[in-house]
């Protein structure tokens, strides 16, 4: 991502949004004239669109793009980003009663509020963002540095328990998905979306995952994933709290060329590596209750 003149755009942008800004950070129309916050900051650079607090960029202190976003993503403020850091929630997918509508939840076409953008010690940026809707607030922490961090808190403003689905839907670059492996999910069971039958489509992980087609499946886990990119020489880490659920996507050329806002050649660049709580890992929040998860995303160089 190249590196935006913020200090030059930040004393209008937090005037116009009256949102105190740190010379690192910049509020300001992006693809689309869709309004993002840009982040430059020594320990790390991102870019996150207000529409559906989608972080769509990235990159650690000294290091390479760590996020995919699709070159033919839409950004006209009601069509879900293709790629970044989409938010699946209040339902993941159809939903637990398979008649969810929107797909995936309303998280991620609504627009959100930035509340508070500060520096952090480690000389990164922290942003919070929030949108309330259907008697659910969300609150969303994006801490953006050498690593990526991940606060997402849910507070049930009905009057009823109410049980919701909430997942990261973080697609990340690779140089070669074929060449790249994904560890920690050993001995997972997983439902397979892609199974021919019912009775195929719950199955146990058996040794480390390589993709060589398509792939849809909801891992019961919530154990640390690292990703190798070995064209790219690095390894992408996971860490999570409270997220029970790991989901892996890649639609392959199979499922991608239906795929309008995804390029036909981008599938083998990308993997999805999702955080979250999902299906029968779904939290019921009490009234005035409040639930949470943390995902945090780091970088190992394997180069020499």
């Amino acid at each position: 991502m190249t590196a935006p003149n913020v200090s030059n755009q930040s004393h209008s942008s937090a005037a116009t949004n009256q949102v105190r800004l740190p010379r690192t950070a910049a509020l300001g129309p992006g693809l689309g004239g869709q309004p993002r916050l840009l982040i430059d900051a020594p320990a790390g650079a991102a870019e996150i669109y207000l529409h559906g607090a989608t972080v769509t960029s990235w990159v650690p202190r000294g290091g390479s793009e760590v996020i995919f976003t699709s070159r033919q993503a839409v950004f006209d403020g009601s069509t879900a980003i293709r790629g970044g850091i989409p938010l699946c929630l209040p339902e993941f997918g159809v939903g637990i009663n398979g008649d969810a509508v929107p797909k995936h939840g309303w998280a991620r076409i609504a627009p959100w509020q930035v509340r508070m953008v500060t520096s952090t010690d480690g000389g990164g940026v922290r942003a919070l963002l929030s949108v309330s809707r259907d008697h659910l607030t969300a609150l969303y922490e994006v801490e953006v540095g050498e690593k990526l961090h991940l606060g997402l808190s849910l507070r049930n403003d009905g009057n009823e328990p109410r049980t919701v689905e909430a997942a990261a839907h973080t697609y990340l670059s690779v140089h070669d998905v074929t060449a790249s492996l994904i560890s920690g999910l050993t001995g997972a069971s997983y439902s397979d979306n892609l199974a021919r039958s019912p009775q195929e489509s719950h199955r146990v992980q058996e040794g480390e995952l390589r993709i060589s087609g398509p792939v849809d499946r909801i891992y019961d886990s919530a154990e640390p994933i690292t990703v190798t990119d070995p064209g790219h020489e690095r390894t992408i880490c996971i860490d999570k709290l409270n997220a029970p659920s790991t989901i892996v996507w890649n639609p392959w050329s199979t499922y991608s060329a239906p795929l309008p806002d995804m390029a036909d050649d981008e599938f083998p660049t990308m993997v999805c590596v999702e955080s979250g709580a999902v299906r029968e890992h779904a939290p019921t929040i009490d009234p005035g209750a409040s639930w949470s998860m943390q995902v945090t995303l780091s970088v190992e160089n394997t180069g020499l």
